[in-house]
């Protein structure tokens, strides 16, 4: 087998790197698998094609973004029909395809990812009050029912059921603030 060729590296790696994340951003906007996995292909192949335009001192997510955007664009051009509805899509709906493609990415391209989420989860565990705690150890690591925690706590089914609720919301919180800021969340009370 011949060696690969520094073109096939570079392909495979985008590739890799990016489908996961790409073919999301495309479901996102289109509500179609089968034209997410076209519109994937049509990124790829332009990238590849303008590989040599891309500046190595800015982030590759963003410019792989933006090849999707202009795909996307084209795509809902091709889509419009005199007389068919095409979907509108205003700059604050693109934004915010961006950020949750971004997101993506960070989760399937970043290794440390997975790590400082787990880190800020642990901190964040560490602000919670000792019965939510313990509400959250008894639903997810000792797999109990809504039923045996408040037997266990002396509450109510739904009343336990409320503080799991709040109490995951309150996780996801603090959790979204550590990954985006290095500064810690501020303790999330009796939750």
């Amino acid at each position: 087998m011949a060696p690969s060729s520094p073109h096939d590296l570079w392909t495979r790696a985008i590739v890799e790197q990016n489908q996961r994340w790409l073919t999301a951003y495309f479901v996102a906007s289109t509500g179609d698998r089968t034209t997410a996995d076209d519109l994937v292909q049509e990124v790829f192949r332009a990238a590849l094609e303008s590989q040599d335009t891309y500046d190595p001192t800015r982030p590759f997510g963003a410019w792989l973004r933006g090849i999707a955007r202009h795909m996307l664009f084209q795509h809902y051009r091709r889509q419009a029909r005199p007389g068919g509805a095409l979907i509108p899509l205003d700059d604050g709906i693109l934004d915010q395809l961006d950020r949750q493609a971004e997101r993506a990415e960070l989760q399937f391209v970043d290794p440390d990812h997975r790590g400082r989420r787990l880190a800020a989860l642990r901190a964040c565990l560490e602000k919670l009050s000792e019965r939510a705690r313990a509400l959250l150890a008894g639903k997810y690591g000792e797999r109990l029912t809504s039923q045996a925690i408040g037997e266990r706590l002396g509450m109510r089914v739904n009343a336990v059921d409320v503080a799991i609720s709040r109490s995951r919301r309150a996780l996801e919180t603090c959790i979204g603030r550590r990954l985006q800021s290095a500064e810690p969340c501020e303790g999330l009370g009796d939750v």
